[in-house]
């Protein structure tokens, strides 16, 4: 048994050799197309979205939207759903297309307000600035759980 598994490993080893270029390929191929297909593209967002601002917000498993609840929703400036993009591994929305915002809040407020009252915040402002407590009906003083929490940032 001992004296065909060296014979048979080193022809594994050649197969596996000879089909590295053709791997690399597949998969390069396979990156492009992710890369280039809209529904897909920049970790799901359309491409018309590109060097534009986008707001996601993205739900915990254990408590889904009830309206964004299968994927991520592409939402545009104006309210209409571009798309959902349900290979992604989660829920939620995301509102994009913003141009030129500098400053976070109001951002992220009027990004909201394109939903019809899908994504409202409630927030409360103290000497430290804003703290977003609600958004689209998930309040953060009612979740229990092992989560790391929310964050955000405005990337120019």
């Amino acid at each position: 048994m001992s004296d065909n598994l060296k014979p048979l490993s080193v022809l594994a080893v050649i197969v596996l050799i000879l089909l590295a270029p053709t791997i690399r390929d597949a998969l390069k191929e396979e990156a492009a197309t992710y890369v280039n297909d809209s529904e897909s593209s920049h970790d799901g967002l359309p491409e018309s979205w590109n060097g534009t601002q986008v707001l996601c917000v993205l739900y915990p498993p254990d408590a889904p939207h009830s309206k964004f609840n299968n994927g991520v929703t592409m939402i545009d400036t104006d309210g209409r759903t571009l798309g959902v993009n349900a290979d992604f591994n989660g829920t939620g929305a995301c509102v994009g297309g913003f141009e030129e915002y500098t400053e976070g809040m109001p951002f992220f407020l009027n990004s909201t307000n394109v939903t019809d009252g899908d994504l409202d915040v409630a927030y409360d402002v103290s000497e430290w600035g804003s703290y977003v407590h609600t958004i689209g009906g998930l309040n953060a003083n009612e979740l229990t759980g092992n989560f790391s929490g929310a964050y955000w940032e405005l990337l120019s």
